[in-house]
Parts: structure tokens; C-alpha cells; sequence
């Protein structure tokens, strides 16, 4: 068999493909038109109603060396933020995403920014260590919490946090009414 006799064999073979293969080529083309008819995730999947909680104050105290993996010792803010601190010390942690607190990134699901409520939508909100530096000097301190999976914005006051690795902790954070 002669190279040019090869060459017309697979240009024969790639030919068939290509005619067998244009159906699936335009089904592609069309997911791939009308998967960018959104101009964002939101539209596509739609967006929880930003919700701002400034109404009674709720008082959450965790007891120095409590086990915080029982729901009395976690503020379960709502069904994806359940705020508690573990015995090592460190910071807060959120009990549905997160089995330990994470320095950098705790507690998962909500950002943190110094600042009253009513100032909620100027604030620039971080990390909960960035916000508050060193936990234990944001006694006193007030924060707006942004709940990040539900879009809702509280205010956080701090009122006490253990050293020497007890857990303890507490805040008075609002309420939806």
C-alpha cells in the first residue's frame, strides 16, 4: 500500500467521523449558548434576600472546659452557623462546617468587620482573627456578622473570652425580632 493510498484511507475515516460527530458537535454548541443565557450565578440559581437582624439582644455564654460539641455550648445562630470554641484554645469555630477551628479561615460561613449594625452594608468584613486581631482584646468590642449562606448581617457584642485554653466565651448578638 502506497503512502497516498494511506493518506486517502484516514482522510476517508476522519470524513465519516466528522458527519457522524456534527449532531453531537451542535447539541454542544447549543448547551453551551444557553448555559451563558445568565449573566451570573446569582440569576441562575437565584439570591437569598439580604436580611439585616436588629432586634432583641440574645446573651450566649459557653462555661470555661465545657464540651462544645453539645448543643448547649454552640449558639446555633442558624441551621449552617453553629458558634462554639473548642478546649484548646484559640478561637471560635462554626460547629456545622468545621470539627476544629482553623486560625486563618474560622469560623466557616460568616465574615466579621468591626462596626455597628446600622453600618452594615460600608463595613469591609474579614476573617474573624483579621477583624478582631487577638480575640481576647475584642472584649468590649462590637462586630457586624455576616452569615454568608443566608445573607444575614447580626451584631455581635463580645462580653468575655478565657485564657489558658478553658473555652470560655461570650457575646450578645441580635436577633431577628
Amino acid at each position: 500500500m502506497k503512502f497516498s493510498n494511506i493518506n486517502n484511507y484516514f482522510c476517508d475515516i476522519m470524513l465519516k467521523k466528522k458527519t457522524y460527530l456534527r449532531p453531537i458537535y451542535t447539541f454542544v454548541v447549543f448547551i453551551l449558548i444557553t448555559s451563558c443565557f445568565y449573566d451570573n450565578e446569582e440569576d441562575l440559581y437565584g439570591t437569598v434576600e439580604e436580611q439585616v437582624w436588629d432586634g432583641n439582644l440574645i446573651t450566649f455564654i459557653k462555661l470555661d472546659n465545657a464540651d462544645e460539641s453539645l448543643a448547649e455550648n454552640q449558639d446555633r445562630i442558624t441551621d449552617n452557623v453553629w458558634i462554639t470554641r473548642a478546649l484548646t484554645g484559640g478561637q471560635i469555630y462554626n460547629a456545622v462546617l468545621e470539627s476544629a477551628p482553623d486560625k486563618d479561615a474560622s469560623p466557616l460561613g460568616t465574615e466579621w468587620a468591626e462596626g455597628i449594625i446600622t453600618d452594615y452594608a460600608t463595613l469591609k468584613y474579614n476573617t474573624f482573627r483579621v477583624a478582631t486581631v487577638k480575640p481576647k482584646n475584642a472584649v468590649g468590642k462590637t462586630y457586624v456578622v455576616h452569615l454568608v449562606a443566608e445573607n444575614v448581617y447580626l451584631s455581635i457584642k463580645i462580653l468575655s473570652w478565657s485564657n489558658n485554653k478553658l473555652g470560655g466565651f461570650s457575646y450578645q448578638r441580635t436577633s431577628t425580632l
